[in-house]
């Protein structure tokens, strides 16, 4: 993969995970412990996500920049509708962005390993854990959908 395709492609992971970081950082807001603490530790894993991206972007000789859209950024880039009232839509909501987050780091991950390059193996292997993380807070969020109390 190209440096500028490789940059370019990080940014707007980057952006993504921006928007989860959005979706988190209000957790004391919510009157349900369980949703506090997790949504605290969710929002603490975005920023991890987000420092891990800015690190691989400034090492390959980049800027680290958030790809600006009009509008809702989130619903653009990974083509849902987002309706927030309530905390069952929220958690529905929450766990649509984690699932669409856990394909996209996929994708992204098996084009890089496909390029067969040192470079990108290891970013790959960087990334993955990235992957790991938005597919246990989408089950996460499964099972408190599950659980019927909103």
């Amino acid at each position: 993969m190209g440096d500028k395709t490789l940059i370019k492609e990080l940014n707007k992971i980057l952006t993504l995970e921006h928007g989860h970081l959005g979706m988190y950082k209000d957790y004391s807001d919510f009157k349900e412990k369980e949703i506090r603490r997790t949504f605290r530790r969710f929002m603490e894993i975005e920023i991890e996500h987000i420092n891990k991206l800015q690190n691989v972007i400034r090492n390959l000789g980049a800027k680290p920049s958030l790809i600006m859209e009009t509008g809702d950024i989130l619903g653009k880039m990974l083509g849902i509708t987002l309706n927030l009232r309530g905390t069952k839509n929220l958690l529905e909501t929450y766990s649509k962005i984690e699932k669409k987050s856990h394909q996209g780091y996929t994708r992204f991950i098996n084009q890089l390993e496909q390029e067969g390059k040192n470079r990108e193996q290891f970013i790959s292997e960087f990334l993955a854990s990235n992957m790991l993380e938005a597919k246990l807070m989408h089950l996460w969020l499964e099972d408190e959908l599950q659980k019927n109390r909103y």
